[in-house]
């Protein structure tokens, strides 16, 4: 008992302090800060990674990693970073035949997601950040909560603690307050308020089954040790990176698809 209130105490402390760290961070909003936080971060869950996928903790793979970092912050779109990376694996692979083509998933997740983030940050601003941590959150806790009070049907043998109940009213919660914010906060359109908070939750539930089935297959039950009480970072920032792909992707869409619109239609006034 004494060691489960410790686990729960530690976990609350650490949860605290993020909270405290992320907030400070965002309120702050120095580009070269976030970048760099973010980058440290995506190191840390990195190599979390290399041990899932059951890869050698080889220098070559880091300092790929930090190349492709570094070049996100100069180009315009860095999502191809990760995949310029993954086709210099894939020449080493078929040159040198010394890699396994499994040296390319830890540069497709976490790398790609983090990416995804960060390239939230740098194309919408930190406001779209807000939002998204903020239906992330609101999907978890309701989840949580509503699987406590209501669940009765496993969502997936990956994660059989997790319920369909506890994950249909975590997600409805998370449209309901995260299009209001949308729509209040950020300006966004009605429906696309509604639909956006819709997919990125979804997004994050799934990001949290798929950070569990890898966990599984590796047997463990963290995916590392560096947050008390809340394991690695893959554990506490998987929902935010399947949602940070699934938003920015939404964003990107919409957005290109408002202006092709917006241009059909002034060239059919002149």
């Amino acid at each position: 008992m004494k060691a489960k209130l410790s686990g729960e105490s530690s976990r609350y402390i650490t949860a605290a302090v993020l909270i405290g760290v992320i907030a400070a961070l965002l309120l702050w909003n120095n580009p070269i800060v976030i970048w760099a936080v973010i980058g440290a971060v995506f190191i840390l869950g990195f190599r979390e990674a290399l041990a899932l996928y059951d890869l050698e903790q080889h220098a070559g793979f880091y300092a790929l990693a930090l190349a492709l970092w570094a070049t996100s912050y100069f180009v315009a779109n860095p999502i191809e970073s990760a995949l310029v990376a993954c086709m210099i694996l894939a020449s080493i692979t078929a040159y040198a035949q010394r890699l396994s083509p499994r040296a390319m998933l830890p540069f497709l997740y976490p790398t790609l997601p983090f990416l995804a983030l960060y390239s939230v940050y740098k194309d919408f601003g930190v406001s779209h950040i807000v939002w998204l941590i903020l239906i992330i959150a609101l999907c978890d806790i309701g989840a949580y909560f509503g699987g406590r009070l209501f669940g009765k049907t496993p969502l997936s043998p990956t994660s059989p603690k997790k319920t369909l109940e506890g994950v249909i009213i975590g997600v409805a919660v998370s449209i309901v307050v995260g299009s209001v914010a949308g729509i209040f906060v950020l300006g966004t359109h009605f429906f696309f308020a509604i639909f956006a908070s819709l997919i990125v939750a979804v997004c994050g539930v799934f990001g949290d089954l798929y950070e569990s089935y890898l966990k599984r297959q590796a047997q463990v039950k963290d995916s590392g040790s560096i947050l008390p009480g809340h394991g690695g970072i893959l554990d506490r920032f998987d929902a935010v990176l399947f949602g940070a792909v699934g938003m920015h992707f939404l964003l990107i869409f919409f957005n290109d698809f408002a202006c092709s619109r917006c241009m059909s239609l002034l060239n059919l006034m002149q």
